[in-house]
């Protein structure tokens, strides 16, 4: 009876760990398929003991069967599946101490738990890191010139936004005013620290210079649709492959710059995933 015990918590924990990797790799496996694997890898790890053969027999098994015996299968599945092997394994075997005096059945029901709620925590703690390490390949270097003056920024590309000027169609850029302030003309930041938002129409504090860059963007925000002042840059370089060369578009100056993405001081509008410049 102990042996047919010891089959069934082997298939339990090997079924979470099947369905766990097929999330994570994104392979769609039928659940008979990943059933049938999780009951021969038991068997064979159960009947052969902890000898190190049958331990890589049941390895093999476990990852043969549910994503067929391919080398690839192996490369990719096999480090998923080994992780979360250790990570279960280390979690139950910690708490053992705590669960020893609990009978079989509840023995069996709370270790699944664990290890279903931890593999869950893990899947999405997983996809978190993935969505940063994809989100930073949206990260450019770039040179922007406005004023006349040249300032090198760190800049994120924002799917997101969409934002435009309503009289050409030219994008949106959304810049920290925080980083370009040192670099840009004292009248200019005289005159936007006297504007004011409640009254977004009147720039007579800009000279006619500043004030023919000037363009009204309207921005919507989860409280309400607000009027900002876009000021249109002479050129903007953004250094990918290839280099991008944006001009005559418009950036918004922001004070809330805290939480842009990667610390960066610029949000990209979209089209700069384009290679067209």
């Amino acid at each position: 009876m102990y042996g047919e015990w010891l089959v069934l918590i082997n298939t339990l924990f090997n079924l979470a760990i099947l369905t766990f990797t097929a999330k994570v790799t994104g392979v769609f496996v039928k659940n008979t398929r990943l059933l049938m694997s999780s009951i021969c890898s038991s068997f064979v790890a159960v009947i052969g003991g902890q000898l190190l053969w049958t331990t890589l027999l049941s390895f093999i098994l476990l990852i043969g069967i549910a994503f067929h015996f391919k080398l690839r299968s192996f490369q990719k599945q096999g480090p998923i599946v080994l992780t979360a092997t250790i990570i279960i394994g280390g979690l139950l075997t910690a708490l053992q101490p705590y669960l020893k005096n609990l009978s079989v059945v509840h023995f069996i029901i709370i270790c699944l738990l664990l290890a279903v709620g931890n593999l869950v925590v893990f899947y999405k703690q997983w996809g978190f890191v993935k969505l940063e390490r994809l989100s930073g390949q949206f990260v450019f270097d770039t040179i922007l010139t406005i004023f006349d003056v040249t300032i090198p920024l760190s800049a994120f590309v924002d799917t997101g936004n969409q934002a435009i000027e309503p009289l050409s169609g030219k994008p949106v850029h959304f810049v920290s005013y925080k980083a370009l302030k040192p670099h840009l003309p004292i009248a200019f930041c005289k005159s936007l620290v006297e504007w004011q938002e409640t009254d977004p129409y009147n720039v007579s504090m800009f000279s006619e210079d500043y004030q023919r860059l000037i363009r009204f963007i309207h921005v919507n925000t989860v409280q309400q649709q607000s009027v900002v002042l876009g000021f249109r840059f002479n050129e903007w370089q953004i250094k990918g492959e290839p280099l991008q060369v944006k001009t005559n578009e418009y950036i918004v100056l922001t004070k809330k710059a805290k939480n842009f993405p990667h610390s960066t001081a610029a949000i990209l509008h979209f089209s700069a995933l384009s290679n067209n410049s």
